[in-house]
């Protein structure tokens, strides 16, 4: 039976599966960290029983508990785009996300890469608020 999954659980086991990152600050900000996924990771139940992969929204919320930790404050996204998957993440793979964050307007932008061992996985741009900002959560 699969375990039934919520916002708190997902990130708490993206917390579990994130083995470091490291923050630059300046004008702007970067953050990088390396996960590595269990075979046990809840988002691969069901995706897909013969081949488990990460699905694309994990990788999404994975951008946005990194950009939460270097910024340290909740965030929202509000838009995702030019977002393209280029591969795959599979149990025990070790992957490399970077996300460069930059203040645009009332939000913060998010740039970023996914990488695994040999290749660019994932890339894209997502839009974040602040709670009590501009955004409607």
């Amino acid at each position: 039976m699969m375990k039934e999954l919520n916002t708190d659980s997902i990130e708490k086991a993206l917390l579990e599966s994130l083995t470091e990152y490291t923050v630059d600050s300046g004008k702007d900000i970067s953050v990088n960290g390396t996960f590595i996924f269990q075979p046990d990771f809840p988002c691969f139940q069901g995706h897909f029983p013969d081949q488990a992969i990460l699905p694309g929204i994990i990788q999404m919320a994975a951008v946005r508990s990194l950009a939460i930790k270097a910024l340290n404050q909740q965030l929202f996204p509000t838009t995702a785009e030019r977002i393209k998957f280029r591969g795959l993440i599979q149990p025990k793979e070790q992957i490399s996300i970077t996300v460069n964050l930059k203040r645009h307007q009332m939000t913060w932008r998010a740039i970023f890469s996914i990488r695994n061992e040999n290749e660019t996985v994932a890339t894209g741009r997502i839009d974040f608020c602040e709670k009590n900002s501009l955004c409607d959560v």
